[in-house]
């Protein structure tokens, strides 16, 4: 009597088995038929039943009627679900968890892709139409679809990070750069970028660190190499800063950025007042040289031409202010610093009526080619660039 009730349980279990992949099997002639208001029913029936809910295949098919209610057309139909195409994916990714015999993988992964490259499509949309925030979103949607059959894609992760940086999403963007890494993507640039978001958020800690990773893997790139001068120069790193670029120009004779970077260092080093009067008039000289070296390179190189003329001046301006202080009866020496001060005016002349050539609209060149005028007495210049000032401001 015992195993004739056990044998009677047994055929019950059996039947509700059969009865619900019966019912996956409607669902699936349903979605055939095109009445997904009706395989959505079926389908909903099975996967919460306790004997299907972890039938892959019945997911897989979950996956396909909200795929499909998720692009149709029908009013009636799209009324069905207001988020379709998430359930959507999430049965793909549940297909993915119970098909541990891989028999409808490639399927899922061909579906899957399907979308990505919606995805993909509407971020280059967004991206030529250059909403950046919803490309990078749109991006970032087609890496994870794919990321839920545990397939990479790498190419969409880079340009959501991209996007990013370029819609001023730091903390998305850092986040995007860190997951490629994850994935061992390998990319100088990757570093480069990431170490930057961390040098803007004053994180110098970080900012090496992925710099220093970078060349680990790339000892010879260049762009690594100026990318931790960049570090060293925002956190005030001065002499590691100095070595670098001495180092880099050794390297690459020829790189003007080098070179204009170099004479920045030397140019701020001849202001700084906890320096030597020698160190700082070495330090000047080494400034005008290396602008010099950047303007051979690169003569129209528009920030080396520019600094080199306001160096002189500003050079000028010191030695006027301590001639100015000199007691009334110094008259000699009074001299000899005024004239030491109009030299370097002269010199700067040439320099700054250069840089508005090259930029005739940049009123600090204006401004201060105007001031050299006015000191040397040239009025007829005055009156001429103060009235190019005045049409600009208007």
């Amino acid at each position: 009597m015992k195993k004739f009730a056990l044998f009677l349980f047994f055929a019950v279990s059996v039947t509700l088995v059969f009865g619900q992949k019966n019912v996956r099997q409607s669902a699936s002639n349903y979605l055939k038929d095109g009445k997904l208001d009706k395989a959505m029913e079926a389908i909903n029936q099975c996967i919460l039943d306790p004997s299907t809910a972890q039938d892959a295949k019945a997911w897989f098919l979950r996956g396909n009627i909200y795929l499909e209610l998720s692009n149709t057309q029908d009013v009636k139909f799209k009324a069905l679900d207001p988020d379709p195409l998430t359930k959507a994916l999430e049965s793909y990714k549940k297909a993915v968890e119970f098909d541990t015999k891989k028999e409808y993988y490639d399927d899922i992964v061909a579906k899957l892709n399907w979308q990505r490259n919606n995805y993909y499509n509407a971020a280059v949309d967004n991206y030529n139409k250059k909403m950046f925030k919803d490309a990078m979103i749109n991006f970032s949607r087609g890496a994870e679809v794919l990321e839920m059959a545990n397939v990479p894609d790498t190419v969409s992760l880079l340009n959501a990070a991209t996007c990013a940086s370029l819609a001023n999403e730091k903390e998305a963007a850092k986040d995007l750069y860190l997951k490629l890494l994850k994935l061992n993507y390998k990319s100088p640039q990757v570093f480069i970028t990431i170490s930057d978001i961390y040098r803007q958020d004053k994180d110098s800690v970080n900012a090496l660190k992925f710099i220093k990773m970078g060349q680990q893997l790339y000892p010879s790139d260049f762009r690594l190499f100026l990318s931790e001068t960049n570090i060293y120069l925002t956190f005030n790193r001065t002499e590691k800063a100095l070595d670098n670029l001495k180092f880099a120009l050794k390297q690459d004779s020829t790189n003007s950025s080098v070179a204009f970077a170099l004479g920045t260092i030397y140019d701020n080093l001849s202001n700084d007042t906890t320096r030597t009067t020698e160190q700082r008039a070495a330090s000047f000289e080494n400034a005008v040289d290396t602008y010099k070296n950047a303007i051979r390179l690169n003569p129209d190189y528009f920030d080396a031409i520019y600094n080199l003329g306001a160096i002189y001046v500003n050079k000028a301006a010191v030695i006027e202010e301590e001639a100015n202080k000199l007691p009334l009866d110094a008259t000699a020496k009074y001299e000899q610093l005024k004239s030491e001060a109009n030299t370097l005016l002269s010199n700067a002349l040439p320099y700054l009526e250069k840089a508005t050539i090259l930029q005739p609209t940049d009123i600090n060149t204006l401004v201060t080619l105007k001031q050299i005028y006015a000191r040397t007495n040239q009025n007829d210049k005055v009156k001429a660039i103060q009235e190019k000032i005045n049409e600009l401001k208007k």
